[in-house]
């Protein structure tokens, strides 16, 4: 049986119910803009003022003395509408034949719009949950779909509009940053790629925040009063199921992250248990994984940045769940850990080419974001099974941290290509001061009392492959400047700069420096 919602009460169905006919040819020409639009009150000159529960216009009419009507809107700026009515009939009469007729469609309207939305009610009370999309379809006549928080689909209800297989989004969040939403507000989205069919968001807010939205393919400015009053009301019928089922997920996803937390942290006692543990996740710890480590150069979680760290994780754990479906993504102390999970073990030389690979999709989408945003990722080292994923979990932490603090430029910084630095990074603290002190002590001492800044000009030196020029570019000095510095380092250091062992001793002490800015004080 056809469903069908009835029609708004729109200025023109006001005009023809009650024998109204333009009195100019001005009147004419704005009635074919204006009669679409839905009434929301009507304010009589008799001091009767009807207020409908509905999205529209508010509109005054008075009543002229030769019988004709004028009608202009509260809300917009133009000219009065002027009709005459075809009998003429007294104010008093006139005004009750409006109510009545306004009361009677107001009636008609809640009542349908009442009676289906206790259908979807009882069918989700019996269990059918989001598939009462299909229904809702029907009854508004165009395609439509929800997706949670994490943007996953619950339900695509496509078929006219849109094709049966679901269309990738650009993620809600992103497309309405700069808004002001208000509660229940209908916003403009966009399609991955460019589509015919339009994108309009229905946010559903919850206690924690927004759940989930529905997305229809109807554009905004096609959403008659009507269509709105119902998915309103029918979005209260989602909005409970969505709290449910974010519920239910939170505490899977509380633990999921126990899990992996145990599984970064090496809190178990055999590969046996890691391999049966991930079964009931769905995941094969017996083949090895790929671990990568990202965040935010210079994050703040103190800042508005939050929102947009959360705004970028959403939208990483929904391309991964697309393209990249047997990958493990979480957050942990405002970084992103990715485990990638690769069918055999693979040749060193291959890890960083495929971790490339296979961060593709999270690359991509993070480059739409602007500079300050942006991701960099430390990779570990690969190992044959899952037993050793907390030791890549802490090599990608390490390449991380060391790859920001040496400025590389690469957006993927692999351990196995740190070089000296890994080891350093291992050794005993003190250990490695009292070398530093042991080898550029002298050197060390005339930088705190001059301005020569030995110490920089030795490191860029030996960072350029002993090349004056493109250490002078980095330092911006001049080469004889350059020179006459790495004169006075060598006569103070009593270490000629072109003996080889000299420059590894050198070289590993200055990175020793650069280490020191990561130990807690």
């Amino acid at each position: 049986m056809e469903k069908y919602l009835p029609y708004a009460i729109t200025l023109n169905r006001f005009l023809e119910s009650q024998h109204l006919s333009p009195a100019d040819d001005m009147t004419i020409s704005l009635l074919k803009e204006m009669g679409q639009w839905s009434i929301r009150t009507l304010d009589l000159n008799s001091n009767q003022v009807i207020i409908l529960p509905l999205l529209g216009h508010d509109f005054s009419l008075k009543y002229e003395e030769d019988s004709s009507i004028s009608i202009t809107f509260s809300d917009v700026e133009a000219r009065p509408l002027r009709f005459i009515q075809s009998t003429k009939i007294p104010l008093n009469e006139f005004g009750e034949k409006a109510i009545s007729w306004i009361e009677r469609e107001q009636g008609k309207i809640l009542s349908v719009v009442e009676k289906y939305t206790q259908e979807l009610a009882e069918q989700l009370a019996n269990g059918k949950g989001f598939t009462v999309l299909q229904d809702l379809r029907a009854i508004l006549g165009f395609d439509l779909f929800i997706i949670n928080n994490q943007l996953e689909i619950l339900e695509w209800a496509g078929g006219r509009q849109l094709p049966l297989e679901a269309l990738a989004f650009i993620s809600p969040k992103r497309t309405m940053q700069g808004l002001f939403l208000r509660d229940r507000v209908f916003f403009q989205g966009e399609w991955v790629d460019p589509q015919d069919v339009p994108l309009t968001w229905y946010p559903l807010h919850g206690q924690p925040g927004i759940l989930g939205y529905l997305g229809l393919a109807a554009s905004k400015e096609s959403l008659g009063s009507i269509e709105q009053l119902f998915l309103h009301k029918a979005a209260t019928l989602f909005l409970l199921e969505l709290t449910k089922t974010y519920h239910i997920q939170e505490n899977e996803r509380h633990y999921h992250r126990d899990f992996l937390f145990d599984l970064l942290y090496n809190n178990f006692d055999s590969l046996e248990v890691i391999i049966s543990r991930g079964k009931l996740w769905g995941w094969d710890f017996s083949k090895p994984h790929l671990v990568l480590v990202g965040e935010i150069p210079g994050f703040d979680p103190d800042s508005p940045q939050q929102e947009i760290f959360n705004d970028i994780l959403t939208d990483m754990m929904a391309v991964l769940r697309n393209q990249r479906p047997k990958s493990i993504c979480l957050e942990r102390n405002n970084q992103v850990v990715i485990l990638f999970q690769l069918p055999d073990f693979i040749p060193s030389t291959l890890w960083v080419e495929q971790a490339k690979t296979l961060l593709q999709p999270v690359l991509r989408l993070v480059e739409e974001y602007p500079s300050d945003q942006q991701l960099l990722f430390g990779l570990g080292n690969l190992y044959p099974t899952a037993r050793y994923i907390h030791r890549s979990f802490q090599e990608a932490r390490s390449a991380l941290e060391l790859g920001q603090l040496f400025n590389l430029e690469n957006r993927i910084i692999a351990f196995q290509d740190l070089g000296v630095m890994r080891l350093l990074y291992k050794l005993d603290r003190q250990e490695l001061e009292d070398y530093r002190n042991e080898i550029l002590g002298p050197m060390l001492k005339f930088d705190k009392e001059n301005n020569l800044a030995l110490e920089e000009t030795l490191l860029a030196y030996f960072t350029s492959s002993t090349d004056i020029n493109a250490a002078g570019d980095k330092l911006f000095l001049h080469p004889n400047t350059l020179r006459y510095r790495l004169k006075k380092a060598a006569e103070i250091l009593g270490r000629d700069l072109t003996v080889l062992e000299n420059q590894v001793n050198l070289f590993i002490a200055l990175k020793i420096g650069k280490l020191k800015s990561l130990w807690p004080e």
